[in-house]
């Protein structure tokens, strides 16, 4: 089998998540452009190996391994506009960007739409797989559509919005074609109507404190960079892949259930339904800075599992059956992990 240029073998994994676990890839290569995308693809549909894209690393928890696939490791660059209007500006990034660098860039510019997402780590090639938000705000709200190499067509193609299926930290790109396609391009359309007030509390008090009624789009960015900064610990200082579970979305018959059991449940309203706050479900059930297998549930938001000790991804597999179990028996509810799980 003839390998391509640069194509490195059984690289270990760990180095290139924040959460610090995993083992070795059998195949990994850095690709910066198209071709080189396209190069790498058609090289493992040659050599019967699947492909795995990594951008940070930074809502991934890799299994002990061997990962017996490719590892593309995205590192598309570049911004273009594309097009200005007097209310809206349509923006194309590489899908390497790093998030924040992308809405630190639009808040200068004065555009909204992102504002509240800032500090989210990852690439921007990663956002629309999540669907990462934070703070009331989607990627699915501004992306007008991706391009991105389909590997069952061996060919480039574009999505727009509309195919990606996206929910609630959910898209097309989990489920259904979940592994099917190597995102290299987000276009992304950003406003320049002046954002409304934040809803989510810990945003308004920090806001309220600071004597702020009607806020600009760089004071949102710096309320989030505040409150991140205080509740959630950064990756780069304690392993972590931030918050680790999906916010369970309940009907209003199931959150009244929960409301006479519970005082205060945090809930946000989803469309016709209402999300509980999962790292509040997380404290109530008595998980809160408890330290297990060598890891532990952060001390200021339960929502975060950090691993200060090295644990393994065994050890992490186990404590995150705790808490599920917990939360089910508890509350009745499914707490789903937000990070992939890669093995």
């Amino acid at each position: 089998m003839v390998k391509l240029p640069h194509i490195q073998e059984r690289v270990r994994l760990l180095p290139y998540t924040t959460m610090k676990v995993g083992g070795s890839a059998d195949y990994f290569l850095v690709v910066k452009d198209t071709e080189s995308v396209k190069e790498a693809c058609d090289w493992a549909a040659n050599a019967g190996v699947s492909v795995f894209v990594l951008g940070e690393g930074s809502n991934l928890v890799v299994s002990e391994g061997p990962i017996h696939r490719l590892v593309l490791k995205m590192e598309i660059m570049g911004f273009a506009k594309l097009h200005e209007t007097s209310t809206h500006v349509t923006w194309r990034v590489g899908a390497g960007e790093h998030w924040d660098g992308v809405v630190e860039r639009s808040v200068k510019l004065g555009l909204t739409g992102i504002e509240a997402m800032s500090m989210i780590p990852g690439t921007m090639g990663a956002a629309p797989v999540q669907n990462a938000g934070a703070y009331g705000q989607e990627i699915a709200d501004t992306m007008v559509e991706l391009e991105a190499y389909d590997l069952a067509t061996q060919q480039f193609v574009t999505l727009k919005r509309s195919e990606c299926d996206f929910g609630y930290r959910n898209s097309t790109f989990k489920t259904d074609n979940a592994g099917r396609y190597v995102i290299t391009h987000v276009t992304i359309k950003l406003s320049k109507v002046k954002p409304k007030r934040p809803t989510y509390e810990s945003l308004k008090r920090w806001l309220d404190e600071h004597k702020i009624d009607d806020p600009s789009v760089e004071q949102i960015r710096e309320g989030v960079m505040a409150v991140r900064a205080r509740i959630l610990p950064d990756p780069s200082v304690v392993p972590n892949s931030g918050s680790f579970f999906k916010s369970p979305i309940v009907s209003a018959a199931k959150l009244a259930e929960i409301e006479k059991k519970f005082d205060r449940v945090p809930s946000y309203r989803y469309g016709n339904e209402y999300k509980i706050a999962a790292g509040w479900i997380v404290e109530q059930c008595g998980f809160k800075g408890v330290e297990r297998f060598g890891l532990k549930v952060w001390d200021n938001h339960a929502l975060v599992i950090t691993n200060p000790n090295s644990a393994t991804y065994n050890d992490l597999r186990k404590l995150v059956e705790e808490i599920v179990t917990a939360a089910k028996e508890k509350f009745g509810l499914e707490l789903e992990p937000e990070p992939l799980f890669l093995s």
